[in-house]
């Protein structure tokens, strides 16, 4: 189950698919909204053992994130919001989080497909799907 090790590197977003429908479902202000629409986020991704960090760069900010990937349970803060989640290593060498924000169930399946990472977010009917191109 080492397939998910492809994921490691730096990945530029090349679409973004219901991006606004999501970000208003999170509840994220209209001028956030609006700037994270026209920004372009990077996300370089490393494996260190069983934990993964994502660092996001965007022109407003730059974030580092270390999740474990065992399915150990984690709590983050997602937009300003608590999260409580746990990741998972697929047998297909996906991550898949499923985690709970105060307005309830969140997911992500971040997977490769055709040399492009493929990151789905889902918040109740809600589906977003971000494609990122390597750097």
């Amino acid at each position: 189950m080492s397939g998910h090790l492809e994921l490691a590197g730096t990945w530029n977003t090349e679409d973004s698919e219901n991006l606004e429908e999501l970000l208003k479902k999170l509840n994220v202000s209209f001028i956030v909204r609006k700037a994270a629409l026209r920004s372009k986020p990077q996300q370089v991704i490393s494996f260190e053992g069983t934990n993964m960090t994502i660092r996001t760069v965007t022109v407003m900010k730059d974030t580092i994130k270390m999740v474990p990937t065992d399915g150990t349970e984690f709590q983050d803060m997602v937009l300003g919001q608590e999260f409580t989640g746990r990741m998972t290593v697929r047998e297909d060498g996906s991550l898949y989080t499923e985690g709970s924000l105060p307005m309830g169930k969140i997911t992500t399946h971040r997977s490769l497909r055709d040399g492009k990472m493929v990151l789905v977010t889902e918040v109740e009917e809600v589906k977003c799907t971000r494609i990122f191109s390597r750097a």
